[in-house]
Order: structure tokens, then C-alpha cells, then sequence
């Protein structure tokens, strides 16, 4: 095992996509990883197997984040297991197209769990058990935007982001709180087509972005002790067009 470590980060989501290369950046920065997953159990045991790798510490937790009393238990088994915990990256979330108006509320409640809620009881539970550290919210760069094929999705990410700036107000000097709302970063999921170059063309950098670009801006928000309350997106431009 590496000899110092900077304590322990909880990533949610950590199984696969950008969950998993910010479990692996905090592994390579010193971080013991608490891996949280749901039904992804043979990616998140591959990605354990990674950060074992490295020499760090990574214990696997399972839990659905669509139930509030397993996303309450979470906190307490991660914190038990990890007694120097001080960084909770919520990243796990669900992307499913919709629109209002449902007489079903099955996917509203199912974003509304995951996106908002489990975020918000991971983040209250972390405040009243860790002395001092930093919470990271994966937001979206949509947020500014109010028309959207993904309403019920698009209306979730928005609360995070206003919980975001509140609980960093709340939450004060010992810990603090801040979004990343990325943008073109990875290719669209639920089988989506991938036309991410030729929407890049109507930003302004007209580029697509990658995972490096929110690794590195996690960094920075992990270095700069004297920023709170920010969301910062990461997405060329996007959220100005």
C-alpha cells in the first residue's frame, strides 16, 4: 500500500464511465477509494482490481441510490470501513428520455432518487460525520437550459445544482461544496447515436472534450482551498451558446 495517503474519497458511479476514471485519478493521487455500484458488479470488481494495482486501498459497496434508506446506510458502512473518509464525488446518475407530463412517475421518481436525493443524503450524512473535507457534485452543462428531451433528468440536475451552492453556505469552512457540469465528454449512452462532432461545431472551442479535462478540474477544486460554492463547466463553451 502507498504510505501516504490523503484519506479516503467515496466515488458514486464508480463502476464504469467517468465514475470509474475519477475512482482511479483519486487512487493515483493518494486517495483510498470507497467504490460504490448498483448492478454494474463485474465492472466495479475490474476496476478494484486496477486500484489494487496501484497499491491503494478500494473496498467495493453495493447499493441501490434509487432507495433513500440504502443511500442512508451507505455513508455509515463507507465511514465505518474508512474512518479518514474525507471526499464524497457524487457522480453516479440515470439518463433516461422523457418528457412531462407521465401519469406513470416511475422514471421521475427514479431520477429524482438518484440525481437529487441520493446526492443530498450522501451529503448530509458526510457533513455530520467527517470533521473536514470536500464534496464534488456532477452536475450537467443542460442546466442553464430549460428545454430539453430529458426533462424529468434535466429538472433533477438543476436541483443538485442550486443544492450545490446552498450546502456549500450551510456546510461552511469545514466542508466544501462544489458542481462540475460537463459537457461532450463521453460518448452518449442508451444508444444514443454519436453525434458529438457535429454538435461540437456550434460551440465555441468546436471541439469534443474527454475525461481528463474533468479529472484535471477536479484537481484544481481539491487544491484551491478558497473556492466554494462553484460549479464549473466543463463543456467548450456549450453552456454559452
Amino acid at each position: 500500500m502507498k504510505n501516504k495517503s490523503k484519506g479516503t474519497a467515496l466515488v458514486t458511479g464508480a463502476a464504469k464511465r467517468l465514475g470509474q476514471a475519477v475512482a482511479l485519478h483519486l487512487a493515483d493521487q493518494g486517495y483510498s477509494i470507497a467504490l460504490h455500484y448498483n448492478s454494474s458488479k463485474a465492472e466495479a470488481m475490474k476496476t478494484a482490481a486496477f486500484i489494487y494495482k496501484k497499491g491503494v486501498r478500494c473496498e467495493l459497496f453495493a447499493c441501490d441510490l434509487a432507495d433513500p434508506k440504502e443511500a442512508l446506510r451507505l455513508m455509515a458502512q463507507v465511514h465505518q470501513a474508512f474512518p479518514d473518509l474525507n471526499l464524497l464525488i457524487n457522480s453516479a446518475s440515470i439518463f433516461v428520455p422523457n418528457t412531462f407530463g407521465a401519469q406513470d412517475l416511475t422514471l421521475f421518481n427514479a431520477h429524482w432518487n438518484i440525481n437529487f436525493k441520493a446526492p443530498y443524503i450522501l451529503s448530509c450524512e458526510f457533513v455530520r460525520l467527517v470533521k473536514q473535507g470536500g464534496i464534488i457534485n456532477f452536475i450537467d452543462t443542460n442546466v442553464v437550459k430549460n428545454s430539453s428531451r430529458y426533462s424529468d433528468y434535466l429538472l433533477s440536475k438543476k436541483a443538485l445544482a442550486e443544492f450545490t451552492k446552498m450546502a456549500a453556505v450551510s456546510f461552511g469552512e469545514a466542508i466544501r461544496v462544489n458542481g462540475i457540469s460537463p459537457g461532450m465528454i463521453l460518448t452518449p449512452v442508451n444508444s444514443q447515436k454519436d453525434d458529438r462532432e457535429i454538435r461540437a461545431k456550434k460551440i465555441p472551442l468546436k471541439s469534443v472534450g474527454n475525461p481528463q479535462y474533468i479529472l484535471d478540474t477536479i484537481d484544481f477544486l481539491l487544491k484551491n482551498t478558497y473556492v466554494t460554492g462553484q460549479i464549473i463547466a466543463v463543456d467548450g463553451g456549450e453552456q454559452l451558446v
